[in-house]
């Protein structure tokens, strides 16, 4: 009997079987003995439905059998074809308390979802959709974020758009919401990524009614409510189509009102570091719009930074410096931030206290906010940018380049590897460039490969001479036999190892 003939032979002893392990186990061994095509004409030739049957188990052991045979047998057909011939069995499968099973399912749902004649199968099973739509409430966060997928997948199309937010899919959402914090929050997380796909997403989602309840979580209800919903309209804020909306409600308004109370009011305190992040990042996406409408949140970011604004959180204000870096991180934030000259100074000179005095950690996310700040594309090098970046530079208080190299000989590799980040960054610059060269020793320890014994350490410098042979140009000519001592370092890749050769000596015992 061939192997093939064998599998057809366990598949109907099971449907007789008093113990199905047994048969399942052979099966699982034997399925991984069939090639291919064997697999497939198995498929396409039997009745299936006494695998999906002995899911329907309590004994654990068999349903995770059964798990492994499906694993093997689904994906040999389209998830079209799998939705088509075994939709009820996926149904099924999406509300079974194993997690393993409902995994299977969703993921056969999933795949459906993000083929275009596979959304319109989908769509037809309109019970099939209200148990992906349930899903959103499950306790599993790995079927909840494919559940997402699945939905936004849908989505993408404006028949599967029009059947996502049917009305009884919205009732369905709606009481998903209010089973558990949890639960609402899944909702949320899935109606912002759906809003993102465009403007006819965005209208039918806040036709919804779902992306206001959104927006109020932010300003009602306990501190870490507030904190998480502040963190699901980042996406939103840094949108065209979803920064619009968020002003045309009045959404951001209330955040800046909220973040005016933060000197005086302990609970509005509390949200500072959701606020700065929200407003981070749409300084970051639209710098020139937070100097002209929204420059009283810049000034208060940048006072925080500086600690010019104390609100008796250090880690606040480390928030505050990473907030500035993200802004400063394009070219056009650089531009942005440099027409607050006094308060940028501020947070330069604060910047160089904490490199010298903080404690470790805050060092090395101070190191990674400068690196942010002075790292500057090609495309990128005008004279405006390059003085001020060289004027910011020197304010960077009481730190030289000879600071930044002796904590990258540290030997702890988070400080280590974020001053050879900031060097790289200067590495980006003509006059950064310069100072590199000029630094007695520095170029050297860059090309020292002996100094590095971990992975992110060598990847660390590699990038920095990577960013100098790109970067060369006459602007700084570098000194002779530099240039091709780079471009071998660089064509060597970052894990190069010196072969070393031993040599016999005669008489040599």
């Amino acid at each position: 009997m061939s192997a093939l003939d064998e599998v057809v032979r366990l598949l109907e002893a099971l449907s007789l079987a008093d113990d199905p392990k047994k048969y399942l186990l052979d099966l699982k061994t034997l399925m991984s003995s069939l090639d291919p095509n064997q697999q497939l004409k198995l498929l396409r030739g039997t009745e299936l439905n006494i695998l999906f049957d002995s899911l329907n188990s309590s004994d654990g052991e068999q349903v995770e059998l059964c798990v492994d045979v499906l694993n093997y047998l689904l994906p040999l057909i389209s998830s079209q074809e799998a939705v088509e011939r075994f939709g009820d069995q996926l149904l099924r499968g999406l509300g079974h308390p194993n997690e393993n099973v409902r995994h299977l399912a969703i993921k056969q749902v999933l795949q459906c979802a993000e083929s275009e004649n596979g959304m319109v199968t989908l769509i037809t099973q309109h019970s099939l959709l209200l148990a992906v739509i349930n899903s959103l409430g499950d306790s599993s966060h790995s079927i909840v974020k494919l559940a997402i997928n699945a939905l936004v997948a849908l989505c993408g199309q404006q028949t599967g758009l029009n059947a996502v937010f049917s009305n009884e899919c919205i009732t369905n959402l709606q009481n998903i919401m209010a089973k558990s914090d949890s639960a609402r929050f899944n909702v949320y997380e899935c109606i912002v990524k759906i809003s993102l796909l465009g403007d006819m997403a965005l209208g039918m989602v806040s036709n919804s009614g779902l992306l206001d309840r959104l927006t109020a979580e932010v300003t009602t209800g306990d501190v870490l409510t507030q904190l998480n919903a502040l963190e699901l309209l980042i996406p939103l804020g840094k949108s065209h189509s979803g920064m619009k909306h968020l002003l045309e409600g009045g959404v951001i308004s209330k955040l800046q009102y909220l973040l005016s109370l933060a000197e005086t009011d302990p609970m509005a305190a509390m949200l500072m570091p959701g606020l700065v992040k929200f407003f981070g990042n749409m300084g970051q996406c639209r710098p020139q719009q937070m100097v002209d409408e929204f420059s009283s949140v810049m000034l208060m970011i940048l006072h925080l930074a500086s600690g010019t604004m104390d609100l008796g959180d250090p880690i606040l204000q480390i928030v505050a410096i990473e907030t500035v870096a993200h802004i400063g991180a394009t070219a056009e934030g650089k531009l942005a931030l440099g027409k607050f000259k006094t308060e940028m100074d501020e947070v330069l000179d604060m910047l160089g206290t904490k490199i010298r005095m903080a404690p470790s950690d805050q060092r090395v996310r101070v190191l990674e906010a400068l690196s942010q700040l002075f790292f500057l594309n090609m495309e990128d090098h005008t004279e405006e940018l390059l003085q001020l970046l060289e004027l910011w530079w020197a304010g960077v208080g009481g730190v030289s380049l000879e600071k930044v190299i002796a904590v990258a000989r540290q030997p702890f590799t988070d400080l280590h590897c974020a001053a050879l980040e900031l060097l790289n960054s200067l590495a980006s610059m003509p006059w950064g460039q310069r100072l590199i060269f000029s630094e007695p020793g520095l170029i050297e320890y860059i090309l020292d490969r002996s100094t590095e014994s971990v992975k992110e350490g060598m990847e660390s410098k590699w990038n920095i001479v990577g960013t100098l042979v790109k970067s060369h140009t006459s602007a700084f000519p570098y000194p002779e036999g530099y240039v091709g001592k780079l471009t071998k370092y660089y064509n060597e890749g970052p894990f190069f190892v010196e072969a070393c050769m031993e040599v016999a000596v005669e008489g040599e015992q």
